[in-house]
């Protein structure tokens, strides 16, 4: 069995698990990571003196290598948004890539390294303490200087500039402009080591991106490097971030097996291909095209003469928020068929008896409630090999196209029972945590905690985690019963285990298992 040696994005359940699960789901490949206790947490960074200490030590015995630049760099994703590194460290550090190419000179190194986020919204949460009161002004200004600067700006905005930048302290707006600053260059090198050979591909998401405003002026002179070093077909740019591991480990999979899937894909919308999901800079058919791509999969133009099925739930609208489902409204529903998509997975599965990932992203933030009821009242869950709907619209994508491509390849695990229950539990920790708690129980636990006076802050649980754990258990073992009558593809389905991250309800990460019936 090969090993992989992956370096996470961070030390959340996302990045640091899912693939390692993913690798459970095969027989020939087998995941190296970091111990958990040196990938940091939220602003605290990794060790990452250790962790290149741990590459240099494992990196020969190894084939293949996923590898964070951005945590090896900054110390994990959000280090990315806040570090206060100088350019001379930052070099030193890419330097060690060159010295792992030449200890390791057979190490297939797949690098990940993100176009840094400029969040639109004030929460320092998970960005320097000034975007607590400046955040959005900061984004707004990167956007329309963008617009401004293609032409594309109207009169108004035009005016509007001067007015962001004089609202803005001079002092943050250029801290926030030297960290992108430098982490642009960063990207630049990256291509570099590319084009030198150090990566053997180069795959860079776009986290919380737009279509406009700071990261689009990145991707720009990003992309003229790679055109200038003719790389395009060695390096991957789309929307997406804490799927993107997971997506990496598929992509080895794939090589490894040497195969090329075909996926049928289908929407519930004739038009969501072409709608701009939240969070994301181009429209959803095309994005869903790169993370097939990067996974290592081509789509198919006729169900005949795919491998597998990727269906769609999505809006051509646009999308909501899940904890604000309840106001769809008539324009909304009526831009979607999900009835016609979920009898189309119940023909694909007895015409071709192929597998069929299910990717929820009608909604951002969790799935479609009317959707999943109806899709439960089918029976599909027990017929479809993957799902996600969660976080954006590419984290979901690219989490449901990892697993999927992985169980095609296997026929759904025929014969294979470990690698099988290993699936079937990633789909009903997916079913449990996308749909029923972050679509649900997160939601009723925020309006509790408004309803209390904010006695206890969903973003810093701080004392109060115990007590929130428990009323998320509750809650969720309720749900299951009322929703999945606490069953799975025959078995039981129960909640093993729930925990927070980063001190946040919204960094919940939970665990389920499966057991024979009574």
């Amino acid at each position: 069995m090969k090993k992989v040696l992956y370096v996470p994005l961070d030390d959340r359940d996302c990045n640091y698990d899912f693939p390692y699960q993913l690798s459970l789901m095969t027989d020939c490949l087998s995941i190296l990571r970091p111990e958990r206790a040196l990938m940091g947490s939220l602003k605290r960074a990794a060790e990452r003196e250790k962790i290149w200490d741990w590459i240099f030590l494992h990196a020969e015995e190894c084939s293949y290598a996923i590898l964070s630049v951005d945590t090896l760099l900054y110390g994990n994703l959000i280090g990315s948004r806040i570090h206060e590194e100088g350019m001379e460290s930052c070099e030193e550090r890419m330097r060690r890539f060159s010295e792992l190419r030449r200890r390791a000179p057979g190490l297939k190194i797949h690098a990940l390294h993100l176009v840094a986020r400029a969040a639109a919204y004030n929460s320092a949460q998970e960005d320097p303490d000034y975007w607590a009161d400046y955040g959005y002004l900061i984004w707004r200004y990167g956007y329309l200087l963008d617009k401004l600067e293609r032409g594309e700006a109207a009169e108004e905005e035009r005016a509007e500039l001067p007015l962001l930048k004089g609202k803005i302290p001079e002092r943050y707006l250029e801290d926030f402009l030297r960290r992108r600053k430098l982490d642009l260059s960063m990207n630049l090198r990256s291509i570099c080591l590319l084009r030198d050979g150090v990566f053997d591909t180069l795959t860079i998401p776009k986290d919380d991106t737009a279509e406009y405003g700071y990261a689009a002026s990145d991707q720009k002179l990003i992309q003229e490097k790679l055109r200038e070093e003719r790389l395009f077909d060695r390096a991957y740019i789309y929307p997406g971030a804490d799927e993107a591991g997971s997506v990496l480990f598929a992509r080895i999979f794939n090589l490894e097996v040497g195969w090329t899937p075909s996926v049928y894909l289908r929407f519930s919308s004739l038009s969501a291909a072409a709608m701009i999901p939240k969070y994301e800079d181009r429209a959803l058919g095309e994005s869903i095209r790169w993370q097939l791509l990067s996974a290592g999969a081509l789509t198919a133009d006729a169900a005949s003469d795919s491998d597998c099925m990727l269906a769609v739930h999505a809006s051509g609208v646009g999308q909501l928020e899940a904890m604000e489902q309840e106001k769809a409204d008539l324009r909304f529903r009526n831009s979607m068929n999900p009835l016609e998509l979920l009898r189309y997975i119940e023909y694909y599965k007895k015409r071709y008896q192929r597998a069929v990932g299910l990717s929820d992203v009608a909604m951002a933030n969790g799935a479609d409630n009317l959707f999943m009821d109806l899709m439960v009242k089918m029976g599909l869950q027990d017929r479809i090999s993957a799902f996600a709907g969660w976080n954006t619209a590419e984290n979901s994508n690219g989490t449901v196209i990892a697993q999927l491509l992985i169980a095609a390849y296997y026929r759904d695990f025929s014969g294979m029972k470990r690698q099988k229950e290993v699936s079937d539990c990633f789909l009903g920790r997916a079913l449990t945590a996308d749909w029923l708690c972050q679509a649900n129980v997160l939601r009723d636990f925020v309006e509790k905690c408004r309803s209390e006076g904010e006695r206890v802050d969903p973003y810093h649980l701080g004392e109060n985690a115990a007590e929130a754990r428990e009323y998320f258990l509750e809650r969720l073992r309720a749900l299951l019963m009322e929703k999945l009558s606490g069953m799975l593809k025959g078995k039981k389905l129960s909640l093993r285990d729930l925990r927070f991250h980063w001190d946040g309800a919204w960094y919940f990460s939970l665990d389920c298992g499966l057991g024979e019936e009574d």
